[in-house]
């Protein structure tokens, strides 16, 4: 049964593979700040080499089949 995501707060998105719209990172959700007070969510994506890609959770998004895999594989 898959966790349900709430995009209002962010909740449910720790350990999920997202992607990088700008810069199409493929990686996996390693911390979340939740909404508070009108304030988006925020995110931080930890990328195959280890790097983190940080932002709001509209900076992001889920990934094709493909990209799923690529993360995957490793």
């Amino acid at each position: 049964m898959p966790k349900a995501k709430i995009p209002a707060t962010g909740e449910g998105y720790l350990g999920e593979i997202m992607v990088h719209k700008i810069t199409r990172a493929v990686g996996v959700v390693d911390g979340v700040v939740e909404a508070k007070a009108g304030w988006p969510p925020q995110i931080s994506l930890k990328l195959k080499d280890g790097s983190f890609k940080k932002g709001r959770l509209s900076d992001f998004r889920e990934p094709t089949s493909a990209e799923r895999e690529q993360i995957s594989a490793v």
